[in-house]
């Protein structure tokens, strides 16, 4: 039950600043994936996703080890001032705190298993990306993020199957001339929602992976590094190895790419655009071996972790481990 505690005001730039850590700034346009990427390195669906043009919030996520099973979190106004802190933050909390005309500042607190072990704390910063209603606050917050003092990377989320809109095509123009890729900051790309393009059609993973490479060299970002990845189903697949309940829909399509999977587990792998460094630590953890007979209704523990390694999340996890 989040709590109305007034704090103390800070300015929203000093409130957001970890010149110590590594900040991991993630973006995207409507729908690319953004926003499954990020409930997928977290393991749950605490953000939701808002296909209507929603108040601009900028979220940063600080991974605390304490923290087991909840997250705490407080909400800010435009001039830093406590709006509401919660000690159990749920889905509902962030639901209710985004739509808040007042809040543009949400700062959260978990543990993120995945990235327990990195060369450097990482902070995630979910920012807002162009709208259809051209909100004005949503730049001015992405830009906040792209500004922020420290060390940086970004990452990038790209639709596989809306590649090259106009919204898209503006939003990595801005990135491409803001300072954020000064001073050895890095940019690497998600191709995500590869597992709805349709084989039978001739869209090939390595087709669109080439297709987004010509695209973002076009835009000016030279040997682009690209992860194809289906973020949706490795939520879906994190959640059923942490035991947590998954709907009809979600069970189908998990079982509908497990097939694919057992098909050629090593296609994602081998046609992303990586080190090969990292392609050897993900082939790694892909030879292990599986259960025979596998039934289509069942779901294996040894199968859902290779998946998982399969799906492009255990990709950008052992990125960001490594990112210094």
């Amino acid at each position: 039950m989040a709590e109305n505690k007034p704090g103390k005001k800070k300015s929203a730039r000093k409130l957001f600043t970890r010149p110590e850590h590594c900040n991991v700034i993630i973006a995207a346009t409507m729908s690319a994936g953004k926003t499954s990427l990020i409930n997928a390195l977290l393991g749950n669906e605490i953000l939701f996703s808002a296909n209507e043009a929603a108040t601009a919030t900028l979220t940063r996520i600080t991974h605390n080890r304490s923290l087991r099973q909840r997250i705490e979190g407080v909400s800010y106004n435009q001039q830093g001032e406590c709006h509401e802190r919660s000690n159990n933050v749920q889905s509902a909390t962030l639901r209710q705190w985004n739509s808040h005309q007042a809040v543009k500042y949400i700062e959260l607190d978990c543990r993120i298993d995945s990235l327990r072990k990195t060369v450097k704390p990482l902070v995630i910063y979910d920012t807002p990306g162009p709208n259809n209603s051209q909100d004005a606050s949503h730049k001015h917050l992405l830009d906040a993020a792209l500004t922020l003092p420290g060390k940086k990377l970004l990452v990038y989320v790209l639709n596989a199957t809306q590649l090259a809109t106009l919204d898209d095509k503006q939003l990595l123009l801005d990135i491409k001339n803001s300072p954020a890729l000064a001073s050895g900051n890095q940019i690497i790309f998600i191709l995500n929602k590869v597992d709805q393009l349709d084989d039978e059609r001739g869209e090939t993973i390595e087709l669109f992976l080439e297709k987004a490479r010509e695209y973002l060299e076009q835009t000016g970002y030279r040997q682009p590094v690209i992860i194809p990845a289906m973020m949706q189903t490795s939520l879906i697949a994190k959640k059923v190895l942490n035991r947590k309940s998954i709907t009809r829909n979600q069970k189908h399509r998990l079982q509908a790419e497990l097939e694919r999977f057992r098909e050629n587990k090593f296609s994602l792998n081998e046609a992303s655009h990586i080190s090969v460094a990292i392609k050897r630590k993900v082939r790694a953890e892909l030879k292990r071996t599986l259960p025979e007979n596998k039934q289509s209704d069942m779901f294996d523990k040894t199968e859902l972790i290779q998946f998982i390694a399969y799906s492009g999340i255990r990709t950008l996890e052992i990125f960001l481990s490594q990112h210094n």
